[in-house]
Parts: C-alpha cells; structure tokens; sequence
C-alpha cells in the first residue's frame, strides 16, 4: 500500500539528501545542525546553477553563513510523518557531539523512491554535498561555504573566526 505523506520540494530533496549512499550504498546519518544547514544550503545552491532545479528555501546571510529557519521546520515535518529521526547528542554513542538526523525505515523506502527519481548527475552532486562537502570537520566545512559565497557572510558572528 503507498502512503501519500504530502511532500513538497523541501521535504523530498530533504528524503533524497540524508538517503544519499556513500561508496558501499549505505545512508549515513548526518550530525548537527549546522551542518545540515549547510548541506541544503550547498545542494540548492548547486541544483539552481547546474540544473535550474530549485529546491524551495530561502537562504539569507545569519549568524554563522547561509540560513533558512525552514531547514529545521522540514526536518520537524519529516519528524512527525515518522520519516526522520533527530537525536540528541546525549542520547547517542556516536563520536559526534550533536544531533544526529536519520531515515526512519519508512524515510528510508521513501527516499529510495525519490532517489530513483533523479537522474545520475543529480546523484552525484547529492553525494559530493553529503559525502564530500557535509562530512568534513565543521570548520572546513565553514570556511568552503564562507569562501565560495562570501555575500551569505556579511551578517556573521565568526566572520573573522572561519578561514576564508
């Protein structure tokens, strides 16, 4: 039976980004907030200059690079359809210490879904956000971000903290 969970473009490019395979076709969970801030921010940046594609935020210049509040009112919404997981750091054993963001067994069928939707050039930018962008120390992460869109910095408090 499918279930129609009403999904807008957010919320499935959302699915598709935390269901993105590494190397051995498994989905990773990604860790803190501000990192997957920076992952959608990334992906939609990337989607509207290489394929028009575009996604549905709106980033704008905040206190740590790109933000959009709506990042996180995804991830609630993909919380309460049970698509999506958020723990704590406290409540989990991984080496990170912050939240960590997952497919629930459901999101995980769905995504696959949505995944299978896209083309292969569109896969492979969501692995070289998720993969190669998203898992990088959070401060390389920053200063890629701070230095390739350095309008998305002007209201920044660690400006003058990230290597740019």
């Amino acid at each position: 039976m499918r279930v129609d969970y009403n999904l807008n473009h957010r919320h499935k490019w959302m699915l598709r980004l935390l269901y993105t395979p590494n190397e051995s076709g498994v989905s990773e969970p990604i860790h803190g907030r501000t990192r997957i801030q920076k992952a959608m921010f990334l992906l939609q940046r990337k989607l509207r200059e290489e394929f028009r594609t575009r996604i549905g935020f709106k980033f704008e210049p905040y206190k740590y690079g790109p933000f959009d509040e709506r990042v996180y009112e995804v991830l609630e919404e993909l919380e309460m359809k049970q698509l999506v997981t958020t723990t704590p750091a406290e409540e989990h054993d991984s080496p990170h210490d912050s939240t960590r963001y997952e497919l629930t067994e459901d999101g995980a069928e769905e995504a696959e879904k949505l995944w299978g939707h896209i083309d292969d050039e569109k896969k492979r930018l969501c692995e070289w956000v998720r993969y190669e962008q998203a898992d990088r120390p959070l401060g390389s992460l920053l200063s890629y971000v701070y230095r390739m869109y350095p309008e998305m910095t002007t209201n920044s408090e660690i400006a003058d903290k990230v290597e740019h």
